[in-house]
């Protein structure tokens, strides 16, 4: 592979102007100085060892490909540390509401008021498939402004794209605070629209040693493959809000899309126009600094297994 194909990497220096730090030091607005928009921009440092850099933009790349409206991810390095940079999206005339906040504005008495989410660590098992679809497809809500044809698809069933994106990718941090809405007055009027997804880190094996992977990838004890290894990942929606677990990620897509049958047809028909080729070279195009050879294979082959599973009725 040329070295132009890899993604960029870019370094925050001079050029940017720091805004503002937010609550601890592994996360800063700036705005970059050199450029003609001088745009907020958000850096978030990845915790050391995971590869929460090259999986975002990874997650990233592949919701091109889905045609799935999604924040755009840059990876970057500030003071030695990997992370990545994504632009504000909501100006001053916006304003951005979390999921939790709106579902207990919606029923304050069954969903539990917000928190500061670091220092929340009980499962929040209101947070279902069912409240979530349901709250979103009420007309006020519209869908993302997208450059995708999302041609009839309501909020509830861009958000089933959502899900499937984390079914393919093993994204485990689909919390509410991990959904959002957008506010704006238009002609004196309040509009609300679902938000773009954004934060999919937490996904395909980025944290795992080589090691392990290797082992994985190897193993013929079917417990230690990478199909049973898929078939653990947990989404952080629950089916009902009496269950002591969340449902696994594609169990929560499929639920979802029973009561959306067009959000079924639509999305995993964009996934089966992916080719396993366009997927590998989302991760060929990591920079051999910033993952290994077999940290890359087995993210591939995360996705291509998690594809398998989400068409196996469809195709």
């Amino acid at each position: 592979m040329e070295v132009e194909d890899f993604y960029t990497v870019y370094e925050l220096t001079e050029n940017a102007d720091f805004l503002e730090q937010l609550g601890t030091k592994e996360k800063f607005w700036f705005r970059d100085l050199s450029s003609q928009e001088k745009q907020r921009t958000l850096f978030k440092y990845s915790r050391p060892n995971t590869g929460e850099h090259w999986s975002e933009k990874c997650a990233e790349q592949l919701c091109l490909l889905l045609e799935l409206p999604h924040v755009k991810y840059e990876i970057a390095i500030h003071d030695g540390r990997y992370g990545v940079t994504s632009p504000n999206i909501v100006d001053k005339n916006k304003h951005l509401v979390m999921g939790n906040e709106l579902l207990h504005r919606d029923d304050p008495d069954d969903y539990p008021k917000p928190v500061e989410y670091l220092d929340n660590k009980q499962k929040v098992t209101s947070h279902t498939v069912t409240r979530v679809l349901a709250f979103l497809s009420r007309s006020e809500i519209l869908p993302p402004e997208s450059r995708f044809d999302l041609g009839t698809l309501g909020s509830a069933e861009v958000f089933c794209g959502y899900l499937m994106l984390d079914a393919l990718i093993s994204n485990q941090d689909r919390h509410h605070e991990n959904w959002a809405v957008i506010g704006e007055t238009m002609n004196g009027e309040a509009v609300f629209r679902l938000c773009p997804t954004y934060d999919h880190a937490a996904s395909m094996g980025r944290e795992l040693l080589d090691k392990e992977r290797i082992e994985r990838i190897s193993t013929k004890d079917k417990y230690r493959s990478i199909e049973h290894f898929v078939q653990k990942a947990q989404s952080q929606l629950y089916k009902f809000k009496t269950d002591r677990k969340p449902m696994k990620t594609v169990s929560a897509f499929n639920y979802a899309v029973q009561k959306y049958p067009a959000a079924k047809e639509h999305w995993l028909s964009k996934l089966s126009s992916v080719k396993n080729a366009e997927i590998k070279k989302v991760f060929d195009r990591i920079p051999p600094e910033l993952i290994s050879d077999i940290g890359r294979e087995f993210a591939y082959r995360v996705v291509i297994e998690n594809r398998k599973r989400l068409l196996e009725d469809y195709e």
